[in-house]
């Protein structure tokens, strides 16, 4: 009896092995074993001809995943067409950004324009930006952004963040750019 039960357990066995190896060859196909995914890096300096004189410069990511980044329009008229007459200055775009995944980002960043008047400055107007950014290829970074202007009279607490219930003036919803190194 102990011999067929050996015999019967090898059997059974070899018909799962055989069952197993098949069913990999199956539904694995050639891409099988998946390739571990590559971690993309944003850290640099950036262009895209969807924002001529503009330079997009990431800082480094902490152990987190989080950093620090900066766009500067390296030429740019602070009353934006008019729409802010008595707007003098403009700062740059200073974000913080999160990755979300092993190519992916978002992106949450200021931008202040500011009036000449003394002995300080007014803010004329706050732009709050929001994006997401994701590496598609090696050097091509695409970013879907949204820009939304609230007026500097809508920071009560002059807290330079836009207090909680404000109606934006204006929200611009950006589309997506293509941005590659510089």
């Amino acid at each position: 009896m102990n011999r067929t039960k050996r015999i019967l357990t090898v059997s059974v066995v070899a018909i799962l092995v055989l069952v197993a190896a098949t069913a990999w060859t199956v539904f694995a196909g050639d891409g099988w074993p998946p390739e571990p995914y590559q971690v993309s890096w944003m850290t640099g300096q950036w262009t895209s001809p969807e924002n001529p004189n503009t330079l997009l410069r990431v800082g480094p990511e902490d152990p987190s995943g989080a950093g620090l980044a900066e766009s500067i329009k390296l030429s740019f008229d602070p009353t934006v067409g008019g729409m802010l007459p008595t707007a003098t200055a403009s700062t740059s775009v200073y974000q913080s950004y999160v990755r979300t995944g092993p190519n992916t980002w978002q992106l949450h960043g200021l931008m202040y324009f500011a009036d000449s008047a003394k002995p300080a400055p007014t803010i004329v107007a706050i732009v709050v930006v929001d994006k997401v950014a994701t590496m598609t290829a090696p050097g091509v970074l695409e970013v879907t952004e949204t820009a939304t202007l609230y007026r500097g009279s809508q920071d009560k607490d002059h807290d330079g963040i836009p207090d909680p219930g404000e109606t934006p003036v204006v929200v611009d919803p950006r589309g997506t750019s293509h941005w590659k190194p510089f």
